[in-house]
């Protein structure tokens, strides 16, 4: 019997002893990818706009003070008027417009960490309105956005050049 008592004893400091397992916690949300995600949502509804020549819609979707980046060498920070007059310029020569193969990516701060703006890329299609044929442009722009989710600034990367191409 004191075997029992022993060996039950010995079951019961070693069960006591063992370390409790705590369940991990949930990770806290990041804001920063709860702003990209609501931004992501806003620049398709703006890419969308663009795509459907609304241009009043288009608009509404910028800053009164948007500083657009465009490609070309020679033009950086230009004024939402000059935007305006450029994607007017578009709407018009191109028709059909789509945005291909799109990804979406969160902007990084200083901190190499996401802040809540947005970095897209893909392949946009379309059809020339002077000529008829085919347009394809392989395109990447930075949105950066304030606080009530407008878009304050876009820069753009894309070679003009292949608008011209035959495909």
């Amino acid at each position: 019997m004191k075997k029992i008592i022993l060996l039950f004893v010995t079951i019961v400091l070693l069960a006591s002893c063992q370390e409790k397992v705590k369940e991990p916690e949930a990770p806290m949300p990041d804001p920063n990818m709860e702003k990209f995600h609501k931004n992501v949502e806003t620049t398709k509804a703006y890419l969308e706009a663009f795509s459907n020549n609304d241009s009043l819609n288009f608009g509404s979707y910028v800053t009164e003070d948007f500083i657009w980046s465009p490609p070309s060498v020679g033009s950086d920070s230009l004024p939402r008027a000059a935007w305006e007059n450029a994607m007017k310029g578009f709407m018009k020569g191109f028709s059909d417009k789509k945005l291909t193969n799109a990804e979406y990516f969160a902007g990084l701060g200083e901190n190499q960490k996401p802040n809540g703006d947005v970095r897209v890329y893909g392949l946009w299609k379309s059809i020339n309105t002077e000529t008829g044929k085919d347009a394809r442009l392989k395109w990447y722009s930075v949105l950066f956005f304030n606080e009530e989710g407008k878009i304050t600034h876009q820069a753009e990367w894309y070679d003009t050049a292949d608008l011209s191409k035959e495909f």
